[in-house]
């Protein structure tokens, strides 16, 4: 079969149907491109394995189906660890996503734009210079390879993420806890290394966490459950969560790198529907700009990729030695439920921020409070700090 786009027109392939490769799709369709999908099941959307927690700003770049498949909208995010416990509003919401349901309906919007989709069919591999092979083969101008983290296509061509994931899984149970919220839970007795969720909806609990090391997850997720009383299983899955940083190669030629398999993922969280969502949102403004199709691509995913950096190197900081759990102690006391800032949830590394500066007021605060009652000490200290 060789497949033969619009006569004159730009032709690009993309390789995976997951999120990734249909936001990339639906983007470039909008921008006058004609795209073919290659996705190796007959369906897309399986199997799920995100937690699909998204911002305002993302349902707008997504559109039409993201709001379809909304099941869930929270006003803000608690932060907790083993004793404490602080809660940031999350400027213009924060929603919950049903996966599946979202990349059937951005397929579906797609193949409306004028997308070819070929399903049930492996691509063997792909050339710098645009060739497509998949039994038939043909050539295009760019090649979007969206093959996840485990994928054979780029590897073989030696760019695109290696490091080792974090390893994650959402649990869904039949149970109703009569509250609307989401709660991130850094605590080490339970996930070292990473942290755990709880998402608490109208018609039922979903719960997940995530390891560096496989074989922990079965007792880390008896932990969760036991501490936040659950029960009720439903249904499990999960997969290789991504915390950067991103690869430092993303293009060859014609072919350019994008979720998973580029490690276009939010450091702390490894959440990829926003990164993904900008990087094809730019590189759409730039081809109606009149762009070339690969320039345009290389430079969004370059631009996303900084902007994932500098986050990497605060997760970093965050998720190793306790860091969070320690300025959540300093947090103690502040009344349930009361928000202490506004946070970008699209911008993780503004919640730790917005934490640090809350607890270096409050240390401040005990501090001054200290000096009142016990003036004696404000020589002493004053001597220890004067040069």
């Amino acid at each position: 079969m060789n497949i033969v786009g619009a006569e004159g027109g730009l032709r690009v392939a993309v390789i995976g149907g997951g999120f990734s490769g249909l936001i990339f799709s639906l983007k470039l369709l909008e921008a006058g491109v004609d795209v073919t999908l290659f996705e190796e099941h007959s369906i897309v959307g399986y199997p799920p394995h995100c937690t699909g927690l998204v911002s305002s700003r993302v349902l707008g770049f997504i559109g039409a189906p993201a709001f379809k498949s909304t099941v869930s909208r929270f006003d803000g995010i608690t932060l907790s660890n083993a004793s404490s416990h602080v809660t940031f509003r999350v400027r213009g919401g924060l929603f919950k996503l049903e996966r599946v349901k979202l990349e059937r309906l951005m397929l579906e919007e797609a193949l409306s734009k004028g997308l070819k989709a070929v399903m049930g069919v492996i691509v063997r591999r792909v050339s710098p210079r645009g060739v497509v092979d998949y039994g038939d083969s043909s050539v295009f101008d760019s090649i979007i390879v969206a093959d996840g983290y485990h994928g054979s296509i780029h590897r073989s061509l030696g760019i695109g993420y290696f490091n080792p994931p974090v390893y994650g899984v959402n649990v869904e149970y039949d149970m109703v806890t009569g509250s609307r919220r989401v709660t991130v839970v850094f605590d080490s007795s339970i996930s070292r290394g990473f942290f755990s969720w709880l998402v608490e909806m109208d018609h039922g609990v979903l719960a997940g966490l995530g390891a560096r090391n496989p074989k922990l997850l079965a007792r880390s997720l008896r932990a969760l459950e036991e501490r936040f009383g659950l029960r009720d299983r439903r249904s499990a899955y999960g997969g290789p969560v991504i915390t950067g940083p991103p690869a430092e190669t993303l293009s060859i030629g014609r072919v350019h790198v994008v979720g998973d398999a580029g490690g276009l993922n939010k450091p702390l969280t490894g959440g990829g529907l926003y990164p993904n969502s900008l990087a094809a949102s730019l590189a759409k403004r730039m081809i109606l700009e009149g762009v070339d199709v690969n320039t345009a691509l290389s430079k969004s995913l370059n631009t996303v990729s900084s902007m994932l950096r500098k986050q990497y190197k605060l997760a970093k900081a965050v998720l190793e030695g306790g860091v969070i759990e320690r300025i959540l102690d300093l947090l103690a006391g502040e009344e349930v439920g009361e928000a202490v800032g506004s946070v970008d949830y699209d911008h993780h590394e503004e919640i730790p921020s917005l934490a640090v500066k809350r607890a270096f007021w409050k240390t401040v605060k005990i501090g001054v409070k200290t000096l009142v009652k016990n003036p004696a000490l404000i020589p002493r200290i004053a001597l220890a700090i004067l040069p």
